[in-house]
């Protein structure tokens, strides 16, 4: 099977992963906010808290969080699969292994907002643990990530 492909389009599978990624770390951040933000209402005084119920943190975060998981699940995906193409086989690196752990980790975070929802503590504390795992290893997998679209970037310009 012939995989050569025109340098415009080895461009756009090259970093639409990269970009996909960095755009969802500050959605991620902003998302951190947004939980920030239900947790503060939970603790606030009775009328802050009327006012802050309001502006729906609970929903945006929920919604966003939603939206997230999918968006990793599918970018990590898509970065193995235009690793695959571009050069018929998977490295076993640190991006990688930490790509996959954030995907893991995301899951887990996910599966306690039944139990949040039913008002228990216990998995909020774990929500909270599992995605602060997941920004952790999202910060270090953009270092990675940053790391090799140098090495993407001067191959292509022929300095590799």
């Amino acid at each position: 099977m012939n995989t050569e492909f025109s340098p415009l389009l080895k461009a756009i599978i090259s970093f639409s992963h990269p970009l996909l990624m960095l755009s969802t770390l500050v959605a991620a951040c902003y998302a951190l906010y947004m939980g920030v933000l239900v947790r503060r209402t939970r603790s606030a005084d009775a009328e802050t808290r009327k006012q802050l119920i309001k502006q729906k943190y609970n929903q945006r975060h929920f919604q966003l969080g939603v939206i997230l998981l999918a968006i990793w699940v599918i970018g990590t995906v898509g970065g193995m699969t235009a690793t695959y193409l571009l050069y018929h086989k998977l490295f076993v690196s640190p991006h990688l292994i930490i790509g996959l752990s954030t995907i893991c980790f995301a899951a887990l975070a996910a599966t306690f907002v039944p139990w949040m929802q039913q008002g228990k503590e216990w998995a909020r504390l774990l929500h909270i643990t599992f995605t602060t795992l997941v920004l952790g290893c999202f910060l270090a997998q953009t270092v990675t990530g940053l790391q090799i679209v140098q090495k993407m970037v001067n191959e292509m310009l022929g300095t590799a």
